[in-house]
């Protein structure tokens, strides 16, 4: 399977912009977006900007600044990821008064993003594969365990997906995602490559 192929190579790249994205996010513009050169390096649905990061819990907070002084979010989407039916967040600049503080939390919050998605851009664009909702076939679909493979392409080139979750013991639950990031419709969409080969994660 070409996902085999893709895998080690998507995680050599992960590796490659944990080191880097310090250094990227020195390039991003006021909306949050970085030039075409790093533009793997961003999250294809988002911008470096993302309010609910900010705002919702997601860092410390001695790192929030106003975002909606600054800021106000909105989605459009692109010549290209309109070809894969596709849209995305921006952010645009409502206030550019930014303080020496605000601007060091924004970098760092920028920082942290690209952290918590490492390489998204890779995984979309470089790994990602096309895929036609419609010739997708669902051998499990529940709630929380998910296999599903296209049915038009040979085993070795198909998108597929595994998705499972299920609890472990205590407050410990085991989350897997391999194959793509597929859409349950009836589109033709670009779909990421999924990497979660084993996770685990704690609920209260």
């Amino acid at each position: 399977m070409i996902w085999l192929l893709y895998m080690p190579l998507n995680f050599i790249i992960m590796i490659l912009c944990y080191l880097t994205n310090w250094f990227v996010c020195l390039f991003c513009n006021e909306e949050g977006e970085l030039p075409e050169i790093f533009s793997l390096w961003q999250t294809w649905d988002d911008s470096c900007n993302p309010r609910f990061f900010i705002m919702e819990g997601h860092i410390p907070n001695w790192l929030k600044y106003d975002y909606d002084k600054h800021y106000e979010e909105y989605w459009d989407t692109t010549p290209a990821l309109a070809e894969v039916g596709r849209n995305r967040c921006f952010a645009r600049v409502i206030d550019d008064n930014f303080t020496i503080k605000e601007r060091i939390q924004r970098y760092i919050c920028r920082v942290l993003w690209l952290t918590r998605n490492c390489a998204y851009g890779f995984a979309f664009w470089g790994f990602g594969r096309k895929v036609d909702g419609k010739n997708m076939v669902y051998i499990r679909d529940e709630e929380k365990l998910r296999f599903s493979y296209d049915k038009s392409r040979n085993i070795l080139t198909r998108p597929w997906s595994y998705q499972d979750e299920r609890h472990l013991f205590g407050n410990v639950y085991l989350n897997i995602y391999i194959g793509w990031k597929i859409s349950k419709d009836d589109t033709v969409r670009q779909c990421m490559i999924a990497s979660r080969p084993f996770a685990l994660h704690f609920e209260k």
